[in-house]
């Protein structure tokens, strides 16, 4: 059941478009449908014990590499990783981002070093690039109302990454019209 819709409208400006152009975000659909879904979050509390929940997430059609979590949940991956490795590993950007792995057999998404946390959905993502592998790199983006993560490679990755550049370069722009 559709039950929202993402939406960024493509914004013209030469610095954007000259990205578009460069990192193939113009194929990127500029409008996405999203079902509401359940997903499983798997985590370990302060004393080490693993503990579960299931929480709400939004996913896309079948063809689609991506599901949105909510911002605790991103951040609460983003703290169990960085407590269990003591800060290492983390591969945060100014655009807020953590490199992670989709495990296709297991269906679930989680560090390439650590079990947990993790997110279990209930069904595959389409692999990219013609990969047979059985694991597909994927990034978590820890910005947002909703947090998202997308497989690494594809379209919905593209669009992820138009859209959170855009919205840090809005949130610039609009600093400097604060200023004036």
């Amino acid at each position: 059941m559709r039950s929202c819709c993402h939406v960024a409208a493509p914004v013209r400006r030469a610095g954007l478009a000259s990205r578009v152009r460069a990192t193939g975000v113009a194929n990127a659909p500029w409008r996405r449908a999203f079902h509401q879904a359940k997903a499983r979050f798997t985590t370990i509390d302060r004393k080490g014990v693993p503990v579960s929940y299931e929480t709400e997430i939004r996913i896309g059609d079948a063809h689609e590499a991506y599901i949105y979590i909510e911002p605790d949940v991103g951040d609460a991956i983003r703290s169990g990783i960085a407590r269990q490795l003591g800060g290492f590993g983390l591969t945060q950007g100014a655009t807020g981002k953590l490199a992670l792995r989709f495990h296709h057999g297991s269906l679930h998404f989680a560090h390439k070093s650590l079990p947990l946390p993790r997110v279990d959905i209930d069904r595959d993502l389409p692999r990219q690039s013609g990969s047979y592998s059985d694991v597909s790199p994927a990034t978590l983006w820890l910005s947002g109302n909703w947090h998202a993560i997308t497989l690494d490679g594809s379209p919905d990755e593209s669009f992820e990454r138009a859209s959170r550049e855009s919205a840090q370069e809005l949130r610039v722009a609009l600093e400097k019209l604060k200023d004036h």
